[in-house]
């Protein structure tokens, strides 16, 4: 009986440890909520004081301060997001996670967003005076102090990995990830060039209905130009092994004064994003004497994309604008290194690229670019599937260098209209919807994508001719072309991921729009009478009756 009784005593005793060693290692891991750190760097006394909901409040004595302890706790809390978003814009997720990712870093090592990000950095993160300059090189050092000061996460244990030093270049890197993660060509246009090519035009048009739809103060034009036609946001289906969510369609809408009960300008912005843990937004609240802002984050930028200071409100929708083109060559039968351009045989830039795989010998992968872009049959099942011929992908955000860090700048610490008409200027892509509303009463909506111009017989969800020059883009609109409002007489904007405003010149811009059973909505209530509240919004944004089902079931 005694022996048994050591038995039980010695199990239970094992069992205890088992659970209690874990518990008190993962408690290490922790990031910190409160006491005090001295960190280097600083330049005096910084409080944050974390909520209930976890939400960190910063205090700082100057700006600078609030943005170092930002990156400080948005480390903490998101260390290996920002290092997976930062990995899968340059290629380097095989490096840690294995063979299975190769597809993906040759995918994305042959779309050129890391070289894109180098060009930006150089141009715009080579020097430390401009304001967007030294808040965001204090946001990477308070990172920087955290990964090297603070607790490594769990994470990299598990995978077993060093942490590394966060750059500038990382910022380009990020949001270049968030600009392509909206694109739907790369799935969609080798489906529609099969559909036409096998079933023709006839069966294409009942694929992608073009109708229109407008209100009386043509605020916003919701129609939707392809109809059911939709598809995955990557190819592939990757979204099942992407380290990252995907981004999905928004609405928003500003109510103007004369609408709310208040008398001041109301704002609603509800971004639709899939849920994942972590989530992709960090909420935070900076104070110092230079700024007070409020706001959403991505894992990795110092700027919020969506927020309020004290005197504006900032969001954003997705504009669906479609900025990427794909263009079958004309290969040289003699010399696979050349493709035709217009009335001559044209030289393909030749690059390689290495990619590190974890347990596993590094690949090397053979970049062939045109004056289109990377030719992508190698790394887009869909298109090597279909196509014979190399087919190259043309996309506006590689075309010129990124100005995000400084819309972003100027989004959070607007002081006036100007300001963020002035920052959507700088929006090339991915297409945005920029919402805003300011207590002197303002409201406005502008769509911010650099367009271009394309010859008028052109559909853009097909596959261009890339050989003889008809397809070739015309040039690109002013940005004061593209459709927008400022303070209409409707009382109010919004947007809601349709077919916005015609151009300038009255052309309505292609884009993977979606129907506009949720813009009629918003404009059916917002067209009321009704003396607008926050409670009143509330409601409005959890609705989740439709009136467009109903007809389509019957």
């Amino acid at each position: 009986m005694k022996i048994l009784r050591k038995i039980i005593l010695i199990l239970l005793a094992i069992l205890i440890i088992a659970v209690a060693v874990p518990f008190i290692y993962f408690q290490t891991l922790r990031p910190q909520y409160s006491g005090e750190i001295k960190l280097p760097g600083l330049k005096g006394e910084t409080k944050v004081f974390f909520d209930t909901c976890g939400i960190p409040h910063i205090y700082a004595k100057n700006e600078e301060d609030a943005f170092f302890a930002l990156g400080y706790v948005h480390a903490q809390d998101r260390l290996f997001q920002m290092e997976m978003l930062r990995r899968v814009a340059s290629g380097r997720l095989s490096e840690i996670l294995g063979k299975d990712l190769l597809e993906i870093d040759c995918f994305f090592c042959t779309l050129g967003i890391a070289d894109h990000a180098k060009e930006s950095e150089k141009l715009f993160m080579n020097g430390n005076s401009e304001p967007y300059q030294k808040l965001a090189l204090a946001y990477l050092d308070g990172i920087n102090q955290y990964v090297e000061n603070g607790k490594t996460p769990l994470e990299f244990t598990l995978i077993g990995i060093p942490k590394e030093k966060f750059t500038p270049l990382d910022l380009y890197l990020i949001s270049g990830y968030m600009s392509y993660s909206f694109s739907l060509t790369m799935r969609t246009e080798p489906i529609v060039t099969r559909v036409k090519q096998k079933l023709g035009d006839k069966y294409l048009k009942d694929l992608l209905p073009g109708y229109q739809f407008t209100d009386g103060n043509k605020n916003i034009l919701a129609s939707n130009k392809t109809g059911v036609l939709q598809s995955p946001k990557t190819p592939e289906g990757w979204e099942g092994i992407l380290p990252v969510a995907p981004w999905l369609g928004s609405n928003s809408w500003v109510v103007a004064a004369k609408k709310t009960k208040s008398g001041k300008v109301l704002f609603c912005n509800d971004t639709h994003i899939g849920y994942s843990q972590p989530s992709v937004w960090y909420e935070a609240h900076l104070e110092s004497p230079e700024i007070s802002l409020y706001g959403n984050f991505l894992a990795g930028f110092p700027f919020p994309l969506i927020g309020h200071n004290r005197f504006a409100a900032v969001g954003l929708t997705m504009f669906e604008n479609d900025d990427m083109d794909l263009f079958r060559e004309r290969e040289n039968p003699e010399n696979e290194n050349q493709v035709w351009q217009n009335d001559h045989w044209e030289n393909l830039t030749l690059k390689e690229e290495t990619v590190k795989i974890k347990n596993a010998k590094d690949t090397i992968i053979k970049i062939k670019i045109s004056r289109h872009g990377p030719i992508v049959n190698s790394v887009v099942k869909d298109i090597s599937a279909s196509e014979k011929d190399p087919v190259s992908a043309w996309w506006i955000f590689t075309k010129f260098p990124s100005k995000t860090l400084q819309a972003a700048y100027l989004f959070s610490h607007a002081k006036k209209i100007d300001d963020v008409r002035l920052a959507a200027s700088m929006v090339h892509a991915p297409g945005l919807n920029i919402m805003y509303g300011d207590a002197d009463g303002n409201i406005g909506w502008w769509a911010a994508a650099k367009l271009a111009k394309r010859p008028a017989h052109i559909e853009s969800k097909i596959i261009l001719d890339g050989a003889s020059g008809k397809d070739e883009p015309l040039g690109y609109y002013d940005f004061s072309e593209n459709p927008k409002s400022e303070n209409p007489s409707s009382g109010f904007v919004f947007s809601a991921n349709s077919q916005p405003d015609s151009l300038a010149d009255g052309c309505l811009y292609p884009g993977y729009y979606v129907n506009d059973q949720r813009a009629n909505l918003i404009i059916n209530h917002l067209s009321s009478d009704k003396s607008w509240d926050a409670d009143q919004m509330k409601t409005m944004i959890t609705e989740v009756t439709s009136d467009a089902y109903p007809k389509w079931i019957k």
